[in-house]
């Protein structure tokens, strides 16, 4: 009988083994599509912009899916880079010409609609640079807030319930 319960247990704890490792096989898998991005638009960036050290990306959608690299290039200025997901031209900025992503954050902030800020993404909308600043709603739902990126003035806002 005790011979039973001890391999009971050993299938038991071989089981929960396997099921960790699947658990963990599938959440790097389903983060490998950001990782790739990521890595083509560094590397691209290091073309366009001679971006030599990365201090942010961010995956975009809106009209169009951009891939936006933050970072200082070989001069130490601290540029932007948007590159459309369609392959299309890039886009360089430099930072200075813009706010950042916690004077964004500020300014949807001052409207008093949120509960909490979930995400800030970097793109382009209507070929403007702007803020995406998406941020649970205080009714309900999640307001979607794009600031522009020169003005940090919020330009649109979408409410998804």
């Amino acid at each position: 009988m005790n011979r039973r319960k001890n391999q009971q247990l050993k299938i038991i704890g071989i089981v929960l083994i396997l099921s960790i490792v699947l658990v963990g096989v599938v959440l790097f898998q389903s983060a490998s599509p950001m990782r790739k991005a990521k890595k083509q638009a560094v590397t691209i960036s290091k073309e366009v912009a001679n971006i030599s050290e990365v201090q942010d990306f961010y995956w975009f959608t809106r009209e169009k899916t951009y891939f936006t690299v933050v970072g200082v290039d070989n001069k130490n200025v601290e540029k932007i880079v948007f590159l459309p997901q369609d392959g299309s031209e890039a886009v360089v900025m430099n930072q200075k010409d813009g706010i950042n992503n916690d004077e964004a954050i500020k300014k949807v902030l001052e409207k008093k609609e949120t509960k909490k800020i979930k995400k800030v993404s970097l793109g382009l909308y209507d070929n403007k640079p702007v803020w995406e600043v998406a941020a649970d709603s205080i009714e309900s739902g999640v307001n979607y807030y794009l600031v522009d990126f020169k003005s940090g003035e919020i330009v649109n806002t979408l409410n998804q319930v």
